[in-house]
């Protein structure tokens, strides 16, 4: 009996498998007062049932204090070209919403404009279906739509997340990527989110008739060659009848872009990296302000799973309205 009882441990210890990833960050942001924040501790736990079925999670503790479940979703693992997934998923969209462990980019923050244009990140609730066929990937997904807590001149689509807590579902959106691996180091893609938002603001003359249909589309393109890497991203977001929202915005579009390479100066070690970096970005939330980023930075990886980020950022404004702003800022990261 308990001979069995061992066995039978030991059997369900070999289909657990788990993990996890974080952040430190200190920030030297312009006039602000200077940060230094436990960003995220994030663990990963997952559960294989059988062949077919497993289970996969993410938990989220954030400046030490917030609570998110990034993802906890079931998979249906068929074949290569047809597969199910169902639960709190990552929408499929960009670089960093699927893929955000500090270990697989270089600057110390994340993009921009997958902050305020591609709200990264962003989770909710669904399923739908995902598969390849030769150099082709695809995912396609129905989900909660979101709520109109936009702030769009602050906060991009950020505020209309759900987040899958107690979210609303009275109207849905749907979600799908699609990616040509072109060659072995050029991949080509796309992505395009689209839904009517759950009215929840108390400011508006008859929430049941409003329509703030939200649509989201970016193309993103990927060439690797040997330690060179280039990344570049295009996106564009709207929301209809943005100036009747509880946060009133006087723009419907905003949209943004980045170009950002780097080169591994020792590649020739499997074990080590440093990968000096820069970027360039610009997005435009809507009024008078569109922003230019400037990213020059360094990425150092004494093991694949460790990671020394220094960034110096410029931001400036279009028009000229916003004063300079010449920022630090470091990051130690780290995933198993």
């Amino acid at each position: 009996m308990i001979l069995s009882l061992i066995t039978i441990t030991l059997s369900a210890a070999a289909q657990i498998s788990f993990g996890g990833y974080g952040e430190v960050s200190y920030r030297n942001v312009g006039n602000a007062t200077d940060t230094f924040d436990v960003h995220r501790i994030v663990l990963y736990t997952g559960y294989g049932f059988d062949e077919t079925y497993s289970f996969n999670s993410e938990i989220e503790f954030e400046h030490g204090d917030e609570i998110h479940v990034e993802f906890a979703q079931i998979d249906g693992n068929y074949s290569d070209a047809f597969n199910i997934r169902a639960g709190h998923i990552l929408l499929p969209m960009g670089f960093m919403n699927e893929t955000h462990e500090p270990t697989t980019f270089w600057s110390a923050k994340r993009p921009l404009v997958e902050r305020y244009i591609i709200p990264s990140t962003w989770h909710e609730n669904g399923a739908g279906v995902l598969g390849t066929a030769g150099n082709l990937s695809w995912q396609a997904y129905l989900v909660n739509g979101t709520d109109d807590g936009f702030d769009m001149q602050k906060n991009g689509l950020r505020g209309g997340r759900q987040g899958g807590e107690k979210a609303a579902a009275e109207k849905m959106g749907v979600t799908a990527r699609l990616d040509y691996q072109a060659t072995s180091g050029l991949l080509i893609g796309a992505a395009i989110y689209s839904g009517s938002t759950n009215n929840k603001g108390d400011d508006v003359v008859d929430p049941t008739e409003l329509d703030h249909h939200v649509q989201v589309v970016e193309a993103h393109v990927q060439y690797d060659s040997g330690p060179f890497r280039v990344r570049a991203l295009f996106a564009n977001a709207s929301v209809e009848n943005a100036d009747q929202l509880p946060e009133a915005s006087v723009t419907d579009d905003i949209d943004g872009w980045y170009v950002e390479a780097g080169y591994d100066l020792l590649s020739g070690d499997e074990n080590l990296s440093l990968t000096p970096f820069v970027r360039a970005e610009q997005y435009d939330l809507g009024g008078e302000e569109q922003y230019n980023v400037n990213v020059l930075g360094l990425a150092f990886q004494p093991n694949m799973n460790v990671i020394y980020k220094l960034d110096f950022q410029n931001i400036t404004s279009e028009k000229g309205i916003l004063a300079d702003s010449n920022n630090i800022e470091f990051t130690l990261g780290w995933s198993f």
